[in-house]
């Protein structure tokens, strides 16, 4: 129980940190933030370290393995959908930063409404009206 409430708030933590990032980093800027995700090139690819293994470990402590992502009792549920979106949206993030990643574009705000969509499908996930 405590690995799963420290994968929730890892998984929240980093979401906010690199949302935060999108918004708040300057290369221009002396603020230590700044700095930190300048030198670092960027937070995408730490995200996606972390969210992906703490999104899946989630979704092992709700019955749901890998495998059973692809089952069509999954996929057919309403719960099973939302999850399938909010993956694909996931994967389309994916994209961005293999194209993009830290260099200057306007797809930058696809890229944050496609994230604020995410966070809104996560959360109709843990809300029991999505089942």
């Amino acid at each position: 129980m405590i690995l799963y409430f420290l994968a929730v708030w890892a998984h929240i933590f980093v979401v906010c940190f690199w949302v935060g990032a999108m918004f708040f980093s300057d290369p221009q800027s002396t603020r230590f933030f700044s700095r930190m995700v300048e030198k670092i090139g960027g937070t995408g690819w730490f995200a996606h370290a972390v969210l992906w293994p703490t999104g899946f470990y989630m979704l092992y402590q709700r019955g749901v393995s890998p495998a059973d992502l692809f089952t069509s009792d999954l996929i057919s549920t309403r719960w099973g959908q939302v999850l399938w979106l909010k993956i694909l949206l996931v994967l389309t993030l994916v994209g961005f930063q293999v194209a993009v990643g830290h260099k200057p574009s306007k797809l930058i705000f696809g890229y944050v409404i496609i994230a604020f969509i995410i966070v809104g499908l996560s959360v109709a996930l843990v809300r029991p009206v999505v089942m």
